[in-house]
């Protein structure tokens, strides 16, 4: 597959060359860029990788002819003298362009204003070429091909891809798939063994994640979790919410990162994974039966089971072993009451069995160690 994908990209590359210093053509469709791209998602998505990578590598293709085309387009409508008189002010170029009957400037122009506001541009047609000039860039299609190439085990390859989306990260159309292109070069560092620039990935996803900013509420988390107290478990699930959800999976990378060398941090991420989702789960089972009425930890796991929904996401997020691995980091830091109540409340009634087996696990290790002791 690596063979044949190399010659297509040489061949599409070739042709792409050859007709640059042609004349732009109009594309037939003025976002086949994006029809492409939206092709080759489903199609990897589907797993079909090499068709996917084919139809990224096009998506690009298309994009640069659209660009130049555009660019070509506006350069040629703006050398008119009736133009120049008007300076760089789009405003009022644009009057001009219509008197003149300019369609297809007219139709680029309004499309990009509408696209970010008139206002994006500051009124100059100078900036508008330039944007439309970065646009050559097409991260969502990088994202695509780097992850093409992470799959087939080429990792340079996939990690050179997937820097050029983080570098044009904003041209993304949807910002928030920065974080799904931090999350691809989190998994080519973790592959590469590359620890600085893992934990400092993961730590780029959490750099907008309010709660792990938040100095106050992580303190007062951690004392919670710490102060030896009975009731201290459903005390920290009561007190506390963390409801940016695209931070759970880099909260539990990084307690497992953490979990040999710092103790406190690895305790800290799980502490807030967890409670993210937690909080993902009770707001879902809020929105479905507005008339659940949460009594503590267990009466959540135990109504979480009615929703399908809600255990797919929970198993594709990986919530059950996130909670275990919390439970587990909690106890080694010494907090033996709230780890064996949140044990207790998983082995009867988390809707997971590997979850409920590995709680039964614990707790029977707790009454061997208690056992024992006495003894």
């Amino acid at each position: 597959m690596k063979k044949n994908i190399l010659i297509f990209i040489v061949s599409v590359c070739i042709c792409f060359f050859a007709a640059a210093d042609e004349k732009p053509k109009k594309p037939s469709y003025p976002d086949n860029d994006i029809r492409l791209l939206r092709s080759a998602r489903e199609t990897f998505r589907a797993g079909s990788c090499g068709e996917a990578l084919k139809l990224a590598v096009q998506a690009e293709i298309e994009r640069k002819k659209q660009v130049a085309w555009e660019i070509y387009t506006l350069q040629n409508s703006f050398k008119s003298s009736e133009v120049k008189k008007a300076a760089d002010v789009l405003s009022a170029i644009i009057p001009v362009l219509e008197k003149r009957q300019e369609y297809d400037s007219l139709e680029i122009i309004r499309r990009y204003e509408s696209k970010l506001s008139p206002s994006y541009f500051s009124d100059s047609a100078s900036n508008l070429i330039e944007y439309i000039r970065k646009r050559n860039a097409f991260p969502e299609a990088d994202w695509i091909i780097g992850n093409v190439y992470k799959y087939e085990g080429e990792y340079n390859l996939a990690k050179e891809y997937l820097l050029s989306a983080w570098r044009n990260a904003p041209l993304l159309d949807v910002s928030d798939e920065q974080y799904d292109i931090l999350y691809s070069l989190a998994d080519i560092a973790y592959l590469d063994n590359d620890k600085e620039n893992y934990e400092a990935d993961l730590l780029l996803i959490l750099s907008d994640d309010r709660y792990f900013r938040n100095v106050d509420l992580n303190d007062a988390m951690m004392l919670t979790i710490r102060n030896q107290k009975a009731g201290s478990m459903e005390k920290f699930f009561n007190l506390f919410r963390s409801d940016d959800y695209r931070s759970i999976s880099a909260y539990f990378k990084l307690a497992d990162f953490y979990a040999a060398d710092n103790k406190d941090k690895a305790l800290k991420a799980s502490a807030l994974g967890v409670l993210t989702g937690f909080t993902k789960m009770y707001t879902a089972v809020k929105q479905r039966d507005p008339e659940f009425e949460y009594t503590g930890v267990s009466s959540l796991f135990e109504e979480v089971s009615r929703y399908t929904g809600i255990l797919d996401w929970a198993g594709e997020n990986k919530i059950w072993s996130g909670f275990i691995s919390f439970a587990q980091k909690v106890y080694e830091d010494g907090n033996t009451e709230f780890s064996k109540d949140l044990y207790t409340a998983l082995a009867g009634y988390a809707p997971d069995d590997y979850c409920k087996k590995e709680a039964a696990r614990a707790l029977e290790n707790f009454t061997n160690s208690t056992t024992q002791h006495r003894m």
